[in-house]
């Protein structure tokens, strides 16, 4: 046997050992290559998953945090049962989220409940604010609004819509379930309560009210 047939031999031979190695490799290469994708495409998911979700969004704001002891009903400005108690303290929220206070500090304090459906608030509001806009308000007065007995079936709504269509100025509260007009003692609309300094009742009134009353119901709180 000449050494070229052997040279030959061993190429063959050489041939079908790396033949058989590679198909013995493929299967191999194939599944790792597959699994290789498959782990792509799941960290690709995370990421997607990760950057279309940044998180869960802030809370809207819950209902108003109220201390202290509620108000009787109102029934009467003559002789109400309130005058002299201290008003409970509220922590709420506007529809923005922006907290809004119903709480002592140190100046008289117009509180002014309404509700969007009412027509007697809705002929209310433009007057008050019309009041506020003559800078008729007087010194050392805050005020500040309720949005309560809110009703998504009722007209006018949404409330802060209809605030927003009249001007309105004043800092709304929004009362969603109405435990702050219950809190005051409300039992029409609108409802005014005035508070002096250290958050003392010193009158209480309902149904549309003019300018002039509510001057006087501020002028008569001591410190004023």
């Amino acid at each position: 046997m000449t050494s070229r047939s052997r040279s030959s031999r061993r190429e063959s031979r050489r041939a079908e050992a790396r033949g058989s190695t590679a198909r013995w490799l493929m299967p191999v290469v194939a599944i790792v290559i597959v699994g290789v994708a498959a782990i792509a495409i799941i960290l690709g998911q995370n990421s997607s998953s990760s950057e279309a979700s940044p998180g869960p969004s802030t809370p809207a704001a819950g209902p108003p945090q109220i201390s202290g002891n509620s108000l009787p009903l109102f029934k009467s400005a003559v002789g109400d049962a309130a005058t002299g108690l201290v008003a409970p303290v509220v922590i709420g929220h506007d529809d923005a989220g922006a907290t809004v206070t119903i709480e002592p500090s140190g100046r008289t304090k117009l509180v002014i409940f309404a509700a969007h459906w009412c027509s007697h608030c809705q002929r209310e509001i433009p007057v008050l604010q019309d009041w506020i806009d003559a800078g008729r308000v007087p010194s050392g007065v805050d005020l500040v609004s309720v949005s309560t007995a809110i009703d998504p079936t009722a007209p006018n709504y949404p409330p802060g819509a209809w605030f927003e269509r009249e001007g309105w100025t004043v800092p709304v509260m929004v009362d969603p379930t109405g435990s702050v007009a219950k809190a005051y003692g409300l039992n029409a609309y609108p409802y005014f309560v005035v508070l002096d300094g250290e958050g003392r009742v010193t009158a209480r009134l309902t149904g549309e009210a003019d300018p002039a009353t509510l001057e006087a119901l501020l002028a008569a709180v001591p410190g004023t």
